[in-house]
């Protein structure tokens, strides 16, 4: 059997699911007003962390305490507690879900009417993408097609939701937070007035840009709000759905990459530099 650590991200006090593989960890509890309810579970404030930024980083502040104080895993999992993977995970069917198939699990895919540029766009702000491209073009211009096609197109990987070996996260994690840590040089998070969730969103396009530019195997599964659930959000009109939207993007696509010339004005006006 393979060692296996699945971690639900929680951020209040609520029903959590648990046993040997999913582990509730308290995200952002540095921070929380909740440390008193949620005591029962581990936090992200232990070991090497970045708790105190969760109003950020969301999910992420668990994802980087996995990465940098479990080391005793064959693979590693994120979720939600009110979501996570239809298929159930455990130490002996991981290697068969995984194993020599595939390289990752992930959620399906949604099918957006907008691009994904303008979808982290009207989450945060145009500044926020920009931002972004340059700093991940900088650091990985191996990967800048690859990102103009993605930003472009309409199909998203939600949630930050993910099953792994260790082995592969860890390669993961470093590249992905050195593209994080690289934004954090511009973006002004004091009196941030955008949507404060900044870099999960952002890691939303990180993570299947990464699976498809490495060319991993990806496994995809539907997400469910409790584990064994059978009913994955009503599968057929889930499908019916993003088929509806694939078709309406080809009559509404846009270019997904608004005026880089706007947006340098807009960042000199907001004094951020690159």
């Amino acid at each position: 059997m393979s060692r296996v650590k699945i971690l639900v991200a929680c951020h209040k006090p609520d029903t959590v699911y648990h046993d040997e593989v999913y582990t509730p960890i308290h995200v952002g509890r540095a921070i929380s007003r909740y440390k008193d309810e949620m005591s029962d579970m581990i936090g992200d404030d232990t070991g090497v962390h970045i708790s105190e930024k969760n109003p950020f980083y969301s999910e992420l502040t668990a994802q980087y305490w996995g990465w940098k104080n479990l080391n005793d895993v064959d693979y590693i999992g994120l979720c939600h507690y009110r979501r996570y993977f239809q298929t159930k995970v455990t130490p002996e069917n991981v290697d068969q879900l995984l194993g020599s198939h595939y390289d990752v699990m992930l959620v399906h895919p949604l099918y957006e009417r907008n691009s994904v540029a303008n979808r982290l766009r009207l989450a945060t702000c145009s500044e926020d993408v920009y931002i972004f491209y340059l700093c991940f073009v900088k650091l990985f211009p191996e990967y800048k097609p690859l990102a103009l096609e993605y930003l472009r197109g309409n199909k998203v990987v939600p949630y930050n939701m993910f099953v792994m070996k260790k082995s592969l996260f860890d390669d993961f994690a470093s590249w992905q937070f050195a593209v994080l840590q690289e934004m954090e040089k511009y973006v002004k998070l004091p009196g941030y007035t955008r949507c404060r969730r900044l870099y999960g969103y952002v890691s939303e396009i990180m993570l299947p840009l990464y699976c498809k530019y490495n060319r991993l195997k990806v496994r995809y599964d539907d997400w469910v709000p409790v584990v064994g659930d059978i009913e994955a959000g009503n599968k057929l009109k889930r499908i019916v759905y993003e088929m509806l939207k694939k078709g309406l993007y080809r009559l509404w696509k846009d270019e997904g990459i608004p005026d880089l010339a706007a947006l340098r004005d807009g960042l000199k006006a907001d004094q951020i530099f690159i």
